[in-house]
């Protein structure tokens, strides 16, 4: 037997809910989760409003939002009369939906059943609006902005390094191999915490490629031309460093 915790979210004019699923976890990835998933399945809001829980202050969210056009709005704390939709909500969920739920289920089974319920609740008259919340939200579909493509990388945690004079720059106890360029730069790395190998980096908003981990063999025999800002490797193999470079000579 697990505890589970439901985050879903609320369409301020519709009453529609972009999605809703219940997690054994109530940190931040959870969040995050039902965040993307809603915003690929409705478009992306104007405004996101949220309380004060931490997993609400996080840098990552308010990063996410901040590339993605969202405003992150925090509700003033002991008021929440500010969050009253999405509470009444949660309160019909109680009353209507858990009620129907075996004692015994699965977590996906829980979802399953969840998924079903909501679908019928956005095909049923609200009792405020006095329209159905998917009539409602389709009626303005138009205006909906739609998600990009690529938006998991919208949530890549991001940290600021800086590159050292062997072109080398560590994360999480991982060293990687930086562009020449950008030795002695202070750089932003953006990465997935799930998916270390992929790390992008950026210097003064422009991506420099994803980097690539150390080759302490090929790393040793290169010489620094600071002038020309070049890589030169001694014999006739030229390292490039994965796909972070772009012309160059042959020795």
């Amino acid at each position: 037997m697990r505890k589970t915790y439901l985050f879903a979210f609320i369409d301020d004019m519709s009453r529609l809910i972009p999605h809703a699923e219940f997690y054994l976890s109530e940190r931040l990835p959870s969040y995050l989760d039902a965040m993307k998933k809603a915003l690929a399945k409705r478009g992306l809001p104007r405004k996101l409003y949220v309380d004060n829980g931490s997993a609400f202050r996080a840098q990552l969210l308010h990063h996410a939002c901040a590339s993605l056009g969202i405003a992150l709005i925090h509700s003033k704390p002991y008021q929440p009369e500010g969050r009253g939709k999405i509470e009444r909500w949660f309160k019909t969920i109680r009353m209507q939906f858990l009620p129907t739920v075996p004692e015994r289920v699965t977590l996906q089974e829980l979802n399953e059943r969840l998924k079903g319920w909501v679908d019928g609740y956005h095909a049923t008259v609200h009792g405020t609006t006095k329209e159905r919340p998917l009539d409602r939200y389709l009626a303005s579909v138009h205006l909906i902005r739609e998600a990009p493509k690529g938006l998991d990388d919208y949530f890549r945690a991001r940290a600021l390094r800086k590159v050292d004079n062997d072109r080398t720059v560590s994360l999480s106890g991982r060293l990687y191999e930086a562009p020449v360029e950008l030795i002695g730069k202070i750089v932003t790395l953006l990465y997935h915490e799930s998916d270390p190998a992929r790390v992008e980096i950026f210097f003064g908003n422009a991506s420099f490629g994803m980097l690539v981990p150390l080759d302490m063999n090929v790393n040793c025999r290169i010489r620094r031309d600071h002038v020309l800002g070049l890589d030169i490797v001694s014999g006739k193999t030229r390292y490039e460093g994965g796909k972070l470079f772009s012309g160059g000579r042959d020795e």
